[in-house]
């Protein structure tokens, strides 16, 4: 399993629309194979800021399962304009009591 977690910062004033539009476009991502489930969450202290943690299968699942497909540019084409900035990385578990 491979998590990624990307960070983002939405433009002032634009949070809610933002939190409407993700609920629809995370459907795109959802719809990939090797898709296992995501979590968004929202800074308490900087209203601004989100971070979204999605499980795949594989590394591959993410990179040419969706960011290199039609769903990908869909999801973009959705949430891009409520971005300021974006961090993305990958992550290996390594424990948890989940």
């Amino acid at each position: 399993m491979v998590i990624e977690k990307a960070y983002f910062t939405i433009h002032e004033g634009l949070e809610s629309k933002f939190e409407a539009t993700f609920k629809e476009a995370v459907r795109y991502i959802a719809e990939t194979d090797r898709y296992m489930n995501y979590r968004l969450l929202k800074s308490i202290e900087t209203e601004r800021k989100y971070v979204i943690f999605i499980e795949w299968e594989t590394l591959t699942s993410h990179t040419e399962g969706f960011m290199s497909s039609v769903r990908f540019e869909k999801f973009t084409s959705l949430v891009d304009p409520f971005l300021e900035n974006v961090e993305m990385e990958h992550l290996a578990p390594i424990d948890s009591d989940l």
